[in-house]
């Protein structure tokens, strides 16, 4: 019962990843077969690697899972026939007990040493040995139609497991087809190519100027106030203790997640030390928490630029901001107006926010609400 309720469940999750795989195969057919531009079926062939990757890594959990049962139903197996066998040897030990003793119940036993006070104690026992015989053959059928449950599913068990192997090696192969079938079309891209792995230099490049600008702030900021003079998070930290329930600066769309991110067009990878969000123009930015303006002024492609050092060893930046609304020095509350809205890449209204503990990059999705 257990194993089934397990292999249901697990089947809800690959039937869910399997029909992701299929719509993405599906789209690439459609995209082919209408001869549609290189940028499009890449774009197509990317996500259905992302798929195929997710159906892969499912199927391996599968595998996993499925094999820790064959193991606990081996050690019950085998757990089973060792009991069935001291029960057998233990009833036949009755038997034979049972079978030498049979002629002392007769009328001759009246004569023997006891008499009948004997004959009937011996006849008590051998009427209790042979319950218990009855007794432990029941227990021998029960153990038998157990060990016959057991290795069905065992069987039916290792069955799945072979059939899962058989299509991760499909699967896997199927991957190693569309990352070779990738790379032919993106040589077709030509100078394309080579513009987008230039793009993907220069952002790097001024990912590592963010990084440097609040490295720089904070070992300015510790500088000219020693009693300040935090270089790791705190105990204390109202940010670093407000995992899931800090404000967000400003509603809105996440268009840009924290991480690598690979480019399903280009093949380039780049890393965001923080989050991009979309929202109506001119929209309100506030201070996610209490803290000190260090830096607030124009910065590179960040556009307008605040830096917030929240004096425990966590700092904020907000970019690519229309309009900014303090100045280096001001004391913040939570909640208090920094800027507004401006541009993110491709004119679309948005802002730029990272979250830095002791001057590295974390995720900002696991702080905000």
């Amino acid at each position: 019962m257990v194993l089934a309720i397990l292999t249901v469940t697990g089947d809800a999750r690959l039937d869910s990843l399997g029909n992701r795989l299929e719509e993405t195969r599906l789209r690439v057919s459609v995209l082919e077969s209408r001869h549609a531009a290189v940028s499009d079926i890449l774009v197509a062939i990317h996500d259905n690697l992302l798929a195929a990757r997710a159906f892969y890594a499912g199927l391996q959990d599968e595998e996993a899972r499925l094999l820790g049962d064959i193991e606990t139903m081996d050690i019950r197996c085998a757990a089973g026939e060792s009991l069935q066998s001291a029960l057998s040897a233990s009833l036949s030990e009755y038997l034979v007990y049972v079978y030498s003793h049979r002629n002392l119940l007769g009328p001759e036993a009246l004569f023997c040493r006891g008499g009948l006070s004997r004959m009937l104690r011996r006849e008590a026992y051998l009427e209790f040995l042979a319950r218990r015989a009855a007794s432990e053959q029941r227990e021998i059928r029960r153990e038998t139609d157990s060990l016959s449950h057991f290795r069905d599913s065992l069987r039916n068990a290792r069955t799945e497991v072979a059939a899962l192997q058989r299509q991760m090696e499909d699967i896997q192969n199927r991957i190693i087809f569309e990352e070779g079938r990738q790379a032919l079309l993106r040589l077709q891209l030509g100078g394309e190519l080579a513009r987008a792995r230039d793009s993907s230099a220069i952002l790097e490049r001024e990912r590592q100027r963010v990084s440097s600008l609040v490295s720089d702030l904070q070992a300015a900021s510790t500088t000219v106030a020693a009693s300040l003079h935090i270089e790791r998070p705190t105990a204390e930290s109202v940010i670093g203790n407000s995992a899931g329930s800090l404000e967000w600066p400003a509603d809105g769309t996440v268009v840009r997640r924290f991480g690598l991110e690979v480019h399903p067009v280009y093949g380039t990878e780049t890393t965001c030390d923080g989050i991009s969000v979309s929202t109506p123009p001119a929209t309100a930015v506030h201070a996610v928490s209490d803290g000190r303006v260090l830096y607030a002024r124009e910065f590179l492609s960040m556009g307008r630029l605040v830096v917030v050092d929240h004096l425990d060893g966590y700092f904020t930046v907000y970019g690519n901001l229309g309009s900014i609304e303090v100045n280096p020095g001001d004391m913040l509350t939570a909640g208090d107006e920094i800027g507004v809205t401006g541009s993110l890449a491709g004119g679309v209204s948005g802002y730029y926010f990272e979250i830095r503990a002791g001057g590295q990059p974390v995720d900002p999705e696991g702080f905000l609400r």
